[in-house]
């Protein structure tokens, strides 16, 4: 029976250019730079460990946890992620990237006739740069702007006494506003949210008055002048910036699922609109989610 034959420089070419590829998939959905030196480096470890295979005396370098051990290696060389959870951050990106192309190849394999021209790893080749390619050119939008903001959304409920207001959060990670009374989290929520559970003195407050001190010192003489909170805050062209907020009673976090309560926490008042295309409409501190 004949064997089939495995050129070394065929295996360490493919291995060679799909590490490459993959390598950079994954730096532009993990929002890494290119950095095509490290890359050919971390490349060029690849395909050696591709072609390792065809001495029997390098066998122990295949097991499952020595494929994961280098995979971790070629990362770190390639990308350089600082600490653990960016680390944890590009792997995720590696393996997905991997996977999607590793199927991809298949099924050009699987679809192209081999009599056609070129060898099968040719043709395992093509496929998997065309999904790599296509990969890091348009699914860094994709989940930017679709998948990371839908799992990154949650209903919430604000309860200010007998009062519902429900909208729809997202998961802000740079949202670090705290009440100076307590040092809690602070959730920030559009006005327009908001007015329907307020009474009229505090709309009246609110809407009659465009500086921020004006409303403050409105608010102070309403009914709810006890709920008033001024929380500071720095953001580009305002350093030392101050928000109005007022306590809330209640605040359920996606009361159908994991249905996070907590009470007494104060939501900042915006009074523009937090999302362009009105995606949501709260700010959901990443602490008040620790609890999942």
């Amino acid at each position: 029976m004949n064997q089939p034959k495995v050129y070394a420089d065929i295996s360490f070419l493919v291995n060679f250019t799909m590490d490459f590829m993959i390598l950079w998939a994954t730096a532009k959905l993990s929002e890494k730079p290119i950095l095509y030196g490290r890359f050919i480096i971390a490349s060029l470890l690849g395909g050696i460990y591709g072609v390792a295979y065809l001495f029997p005396e390098m066998s122990a370098c295949y097991s499952l946890p020595a494929k994961i051990l280098f995979s971790c290696i070629i990362v770190v060389v390639a990308l350089g992620p600082r600490g653990w959870k960016d680390l944890k951050k590009t792997l995720i990106c590696f393996y997905g990237v991997s996977f999607i192309v590793a199927g991809a190849t298949i099924a050009v394999s699987y679809l192209i006739n081999n009599s056609q021209g070129l060898s099968f790893s040719y043709w395992w080749l093509l496929g998997g740069i065309i999904c790599a390619f296509l990969l890091g050119s348009y699914g860094e939008k994709y989940l930017s702007q679709k998948i990371i903001p839908a799992l990154l959304k949650y209903r919430v409920e604000l309860h200010f006494g007998n009062v519902i207001c429900r909208g729809e959060g997202f998961l802000d990670t740079g949202n670090g506003l705290r009440d100076p009374l307590t040092q809690r989290p602070v959730v920030v929520a559009e006005y327009e949210l908001l007015k329907e559970c307020f009474p009229d003195d505090c709309k009246a407050a609110i809407e009659n008055y465009s500086d921020d001190n004006d409303i403050l010192h409105a608010l102070s003489t309403s009914s709810w002048a006890n709920r008033i909170r001024v929380i500071p805050f720095s953001s580009i062209g305002k350093k030392n910036g101050l928000m109005v907020g007022l306590r809330c009673d209640e605040i359920i976090v996606d009361p159908d699922k994991i249905n996070l309560l907590y009470k007494n926490l104060v939501v900042g008042i915006y009074l523009d609109k937090l999302s362009a295309k009105d995606n949501y409409q709260l700010l959901i501190p990443s602490e008040i989610l620790q609890k999942i």
